[in-house]
């Protein structure tokens, strides 16, 4: 299993705006292919402009098909013009998983 995490951090809270409308689309999409066990941005609670990131995926092969799909090429075409001031994305292989609650 393949954890991805991160952070991006936009110039503004309208910027930010602009990626949730976009956004949407990309994670409707995403949760439906093969290999995704979950997908989700959200909005940091304590500020506007910083975006969370969170990722399941089966494997490597699930996420690189992901990064070939026609909406993952739609949605990086729509960031294009995002005025983004931070980004960190990092991808954890997991070999243990256990339900805490």
């Amino acid at each position: 299993m393949l954890i991805v995490s991160g952070t991006a951090k936009f110039k503004s809270a309208e910027e930010m705006d602009r990626l949730m409308e976009v956004g949407q689309r990309m994670v409707e999409a995403t949760r439906q292919e093969p290999g995704c066990l979950d997908y989700g941005f959200a909005r940091d609670i304590s500020d506007d402009c910083t975006l969370r990131i969170y990722e399941v995926w089966v494997d490597d092969v699930a996420l690189e098909d992901h990064f070939k799909t026609p909406h993952m090429k739609d949605f990086t075409a729509a960031l294009g013009g995002a005025k983004v001031t931070f980004v960190s994305l990092k991808s954890y292989k997991v070999s243990d998983v256990r339900d805490m609650m």
